[in-house]
């Protein structure tokens, strides 16, 4: 039984957790918009979704069974069975978009939501457009402090 999970931040093919946690055990099965809206934590330097009004790009993974958890969990800081305030996101199923045609369901997925609370701890900064991908980020780092750096 496959199993799909939609991925925003780290997981994403070509960033930094996609090989060592879903090696080439995973499918692309494509991009897909989740309801949320998508931080930025700077000190940690990876995203967080919340479950608050607005929309998430990313992509949907397909693994071959649930034993796909066990890492993807791992990195999440996710355990199950201990309260969700524990966690440092928590695994839900939710219903994925097209995002050519954003009306049009692509099903049901399993992805990782952190509290707005926790986000705020960390400092998060929220990303309207929805998207992260870590070089974008540090090309936008690079050129705020250009232009701080620059003479008036």
């Amino acid at each position: 039984m496959m199993v799909r999970v939609f991925v925003y931040g780290t997981l994403q093919p070509g960033e930094r957790f996609h090989r060592p946690y879903c090696g080439d055990r995973v499918q692309v099965l494509g991009p897909a918009l989740a309801p949320g809206r998508l931080y930025h934590l700077p000190r940690l330097n990876y995203p967080a979704m919340t479950q608050e009004p607005g929309w998430v790009m990313g992509v949907i993974l397909g693994f071959d069974g649930p034993q796909a958890f066990v890492k993807l969990d791992q990195l999440e800081g996710f355990i199950g069975d201990r309260p969700p305030s524990d966690n440092e996101y928590n695994r839900l199923e939710i219903e994925v978009f097209d995002p050519q045609s954003p009306q049009r369901s692509l099903g049901e997925v399993w992805t990782y939501y952190m509290s707005r609370q926790r986000v705020d701890n960390y400092g998060g900064i929220w990303l309207p457009e929805g998207v992260w991908h870590e070089n974008q980020l540090s090309q936008r780092s690079q050129r705020s402090q250009q232009r701080r750096a620059a003479p008036n």
